[in-house]
């Protein structure tokens, strides 16, 4: 089964691009409603990860997670962001073979931007977390992003920035780069296809050592127009991520989720919504995927 998946996560950025293209190109223009003062979404959601550990045998993770963030517009283009998440995998290795595993992911952090709803965005985004299986990693990040807002078909977006991992006094430290892009194609006003690739490469401090992590991932996500005041949506995708210890071995990481998410203030489309509310300020290959270090 994790094999399909592999080679379904390997394709789903193609097939949600050529779906999307197809279906997008038709649309009549998608009414831009004006940046809100103000505006918040909460999401939430479980995600499931298949891990093998260089044929050491496979770990099952269950993660619930949540995410939150507000927005404030005071004025002009200029948005200033906060936010917060929290994603909680655990692993159960049964009777004998060491119980329970808990390896929390969390950050707290926010985003400011200047943005126009109906050309793109660009600024800078920054979080402070931690990483925590019992010794807390603190997490420190900074970057800057953009997104181009391709007319009602489609947003294309992505980020590069600086990660610090704090492993506590005298103890040493990992630092690196870490990238993002990603696309969002329009099929209506109700339902998008997301297709996202990471990257990230940590580097031991002290030590001729290199970690090399990657993830591909597709998503849909759909408005719920009948439900919960119009404003709200579905989302599921899957993800499958990996990480190279120098070449000496690989950590491989399937996943699939499934979430809700609310926006608040904001109306009309989801391209709307994108493009007017709150914007994901959560790390895929630092949060999302269970780090691989923290890994038992």
């Amino acid at each position: 089964m994790k094999n399909s998946l592999k080679s379904l996560l390997a394709t789903a950025a193609i097939l949600a691009v050529s779906a999307g293209a197809s279906e997008a190109a038709d649309l009549e223009v998608q009414r831009i409603i004006e940046d809100p003062t103000y505006a918040a979404t909460i999401s939430g959601g479980y995600i499931h990860t298949w891990s093998e550990f260089d044929g050491d045998g496979d770990v099952d993770w269950d993660t619930p997670f949540g995410e939150a963030a507000v927005l404030w517009r005071p004025t002009g283009l200029l948005n200033i962001q906060s936010d917060f998440a929290f994603h909680s995998h655990r692993v159960d290795f049964g009777d004998g073979k060491g119980g329970n595993f808990a390896l929390d992911q969390w950050h707290t952090g926010g985003v400011i931007f200047l943005r126009d709803p109906t050309m793109g965005l660009f600024g800078i985004d920054g979080a402070v977390g931690g990483i925590d299986f019992g010794p807390a990693f603190d997490v420190f990040r900074i970057g800057g992003r953009g997104e181009w807002f391709a007319g009602d078909m489609a947003t294309i977006g992505g980020g590069v920035g600086y990660h610090n991992l704090d492993f506590g006094s005298g103890k040493g430290d990992i630092d690196g780069i870490n990238f993002n892009a990603f696309v969002n194609f329009y099929v209506n006003e109700d339902l998008a296809l997301k297709a996202k690739f990471d990257y990230a490469e940590f580097d031991v401090g002290g030590e001729d050592f290199t970690i090399d992590a990657w993830s591909i991932g597709g998503e849909a996500e759909y408005m719920l127009r009948g439900m919960f005041g119009g404003n709200s949506s579905m989302f599921v995708g899957g993800r499958y991520a990996e990480a190279d210890f120098d070449g000496d071995f690989t950590v491989d990481n399937t996943q699939i989720f499934v979430g809700f998410r609310s926006y608040f203030v904001t109306g009309g489309s989801l391209a709307n919504h994108h493009r007017t509310n709150t914007l994901d300020n959560t790390n895929t290959l630092l949060e999302k995927v269970p780090f691989f270090i923290g890994a038992p």
